[in-house]
């Protein structure tokens, strides 16, 4: 059930995700399922709650799915919380210093224990997380940087990790506009979009995605004469609203 409300986020059916996910919690609390409770947490606390509730909410509760999830052996879902409570720090604004410690402790347990694919679906924050820390222009340190993202693009791109690719594009994009650079902002997500055409799902963040699609949008019409960013801004504003009703917290 747990698995099915996160699934029906994506698919952006929050009302069917708010109702099945819970009815898991309240299954979860009435069989006193500890051992399910790492893979109830991460798809609703994870999920539909995020949507619903600030994002900041839900991390002592994702962490202590990972937690549970280490103590009864589920090291899987355990890995998956402890990815989704670094990706829910990076979207709720926490210190960034704090979620790079938390990103390189998590990352060494999912190496540890043999857990590759979330650590590479990881990947992408860590290096946005990076990007931002850094904000120098050392040559050599840019150089470095520059050769390691291409690196791990290339090795997503042969992989044809498209969910993974699309996170490198959103990411990559919020970057790029945080640091002005708007047309290379702009560019991400146009790559972005042309990838979602292949895709089932798209990466929506929690809304985050769709509001510095705005941003990027706005900021390419104010320096543009082309009527085609105010009409991209106008589109992707109309999913922001829809976003907002459904989790004002996070999107108002």
């Amino acid at each position: 059930l747990a698995s099915c409300s996160y699934v029906l986020c994506e698919f952006q059916d929050f009302k069917g995700a708010e109702y099945i996910g819970g009815l898991s919690m309240g299954i979860l609390e009435k069989l006193k399922a500890q051992e399910h409770l790492s893979q109830v947490y991460v798809c609703t606390f994870g999920g539909i709650f995020g949507w619903i509730r600030n994002s900041r909410l839900n991390l002592e509760n994702i962490l202590l799915g990972y937690q549970v999830g280490m103590q009864t052996g589920d090291i899987q879902h355990a890995m998956f919380n402890a990815s989704s409570y670094i990706n829910n720090s990076f979207i709720s604004g926490l210190n960034l210093r704090e979620v790079e410690k938390n990103i390189e402790k998590f990352g060494k347990e999912m190496i540890e224990y043999n857990q590759k694919a979330v650590y590479k679906s990881m990947l992408p924050v860590k290096r946005a997380v990076s990007d931002l820390i850094l904000s120098t222009q050392d040559p050599l340190v840019m150089a470095q940087n520059s050769a390691e993202q291409n690196a791990f693009l290339q090795q997503v791109v042969e992989e044809n990790n498209l969910v993974t690719l699309c996170d490198i594009y959103i990411l990559g994009g919020i970057v790029a506009y945080i640091y002005g650079r708007y047309e290379l902002a702009a560019a991400l997500v146009q790559k972005r979009y042309e990838l979602e055409k292949n895709m089932s799902r798209t990466s929506l963040y929690c809304g985050m995605t769709a509001f510095y699609d705005g941003l990027i949008f706005l900021a390419m019409a104010r320096n543009s004469s082309e009527f085609e960013w105010s009409s991209k801004v106008s589109n992707v504003l109309s999913n922001v609203k829809i976003f907002e009703q459904i989790g004002k917290s996070n999107n108002e």
